[in-house]
């Protein structure tokens, strides 16, 4: 026995106490201050939690036992009056260290769990042919399915008959290319109610496994539809009201376009009555001068044919075009100077158009309706001029090319535009004029930057406002 003692002596992190069972008779190993223990009774050298579990190992009522001794654990044995007291304090600091690993990990798992489930989408975890591992319970109440259920199910069985293949092919390409975002889908519940979903998915290689994000979009697609239909039914409105302000618009000009007529045919409707009144006196002559009698037709033909040149005019100026188509700009410029010149005229104002003679003024778009803009400045121009008693009334056009654009400004010297109403201008039934709509520059920006993808601006002059409208030549 004494030759194992002897032995046992060398073993390191080991203690051997050899005892008749209440004094030590014996110290092997460990540090040379234990060998002051030698013949001190047990009880006097463990504490009373380790000398009680001792004992109860010496009573053989346990096969070994962990005790805290001087500072260190140790794991004890008992065999024929040995003690034997193996040092484990670096495994216990180990396992001390896994244990709150693990009870971190644990903890981790616990929040990871909440926030799974709390989560307001659904999160689920698919094996690679899509069927169910795991789902959280947002994703469970939202197909109406049971985790235990959902083993069966995969994340194709769950969609609607349209929507399987391209479901299939979604967990293919989340495999292939590592992720696939945004499938928006059409999913079936348990009680067979259909919802709109849009589907997120993350391939883990290392598990071989993919996590799938599930968000009802249910209310989003018919929040997006109902806002759809209020959008068509909008601009529906906005079209009829546009329709409604460009009848207006039209009511107006050919109020003034026969305003402009009348002025137009009052001097030719004169002349023919005095020619008439001539015919009489000749007819009562015996001899009647044929030379004469043709001449009188000549000039009266002449004035007919003016007048009938002018409802043309008024024809072709009203006459609606929806489709683009060349026009010249001076000659439309021209065409709206025909209708309003005898009103200008009566007014003493000159109006003078410079350009370049060397321009080719061709350009795509609507010819009616650019006539009708220019008609309104030179008509706005004209009543400024008239209200403010402007002596030697001038309304100047300028036709030049900036670059790839036409530039037409419209210049005149009847005083300008107020400070305060120079914002609202351009605003819908906005007006200065006693019995204006409020619509003829509404409409003429419209027209101009709307319809023919130009721009329309005003600024004052020295001695009155500048209409400047700039157009596209290849438009």
């Amino acid at each position: 026995m004494m030759k194992k003692l002897d032995i046992l002596k060398n073993m390191p992190k080991s203690i051997v106490l050899k005892s008749d069972g209440k004094v030590v008779l014996g110290v092997y190993g460990g540090k040379k201050s234990l060998k002051k223990l030698k013949y001190q009774k047990l009880k006097d050298i463990f504490d009373a939690k380790a000398y009680k579990r001792v004992k109860k190992l010496k009573k053989k009522k346990s096969k070994s036992c962990n005790i805290s001794w001087d500072g260190r654990e140790y794991e004890v044995y008992f065999n024929s009056n040995i003690f034997y007291f193996y040092d484990i304090t670096s495994y216990f600091e180990v396992e001390s260290k896994l244990k709150q690993s693990l009870g971190e990990l644990t903890s981790k798992k616990e929040e990871l769990q909440a926030v799974f489930d709390l989560a307001a989408n659904g999160i689920s975890i698919l094996d690679r042919n899509g069927m169910f591992l795991y789902a959280n319970k947002f994703f469970q109440n939202m197909m109406e399915y049971t985790m235990e259920e959902l083993y069966s199910h995969s994340c194709i069985s769950l969609s609607s008959a349209e929507y399987a293949a391209p479901s299939k092919t979604a967990v293919e390409k989340a495999i292939e290319f590592g992720s696939f975002e945004k499938f928006k889908k059409v999913c079936v519940t348990k009680s067979g109610i259909h919802i709109n979903a849009s589907m997120s998915l993350a391939y883990l290689q290392s598990r071989d496994e993919i996590i799938m994000i599930t968000s009802d979009i249910t209310e989003d697609i018919m929040y997006q539809d109902k806002l759809k239909k209020q959008v068509e039914i909008e601009v529906a409105k906005r079209t009829q009201q546009h329709e409604i302000m460009c009848h207006q618009s039209r009511l107006a000009a050919m109020g003034e376009m026969i305003d402009s007529i009348a002025h137009q045919w009052r001097q030719p409707l004169n002349s023919l009555g005095i020619i008439v009144q001539g015919l009489r006196h000749i007819s009562s002559q015996k001899n009647i001068d044929v030379k004469f009698l043709k001449e009188i037709e000549a000039e009266m033909m002449q004035k007919l044919n003016y007048m009938s040149q002018t409802i043309d005019d008024f024809s072709v100026f009203f006459r609606i075009t929806k489709q683009k188509e060349s026009f010249n700009l001076l000659q439309s410029i021209e065409d709206a100077i025909r209708l309003i010149e005898i009103q200008l005229k009566n007014y003493t104002i000159a109006i003078e158009i410079t350009k370049d003679e060397s321009l080719d003024l061709s350009i795509l778009g609507f010819a009616n309706e650019f006539r009708q803009v220019i008609l309104n400045m030179i008509n706005n121009a004209m009543m400024a001029i008239v209200s403010r008693s402007v002596q030697n009334g001038k309304i100047g056009i300028l036709i030049k090319r900036v670059k790839e654009n036409f530039q037409i400004e419209i210049v005149d010297n009847g005083g300008g535009i107020s400070k305060e109403d120079m914002p609202k201008i351009f605003n819908p039934y906005f007006t200065t004029k006693d019995k204006g709509s409020g619509i003829g520059l509404y409409m003429s920006k419209v027209i101009i930057e709307s319809h023919m993808n130009g721009l329309l601006r005003v600024k004052n002059t020295k001695d009155g406002a500048k209409f400047t409208i700039m157009l596209k030549k290849g438009y």
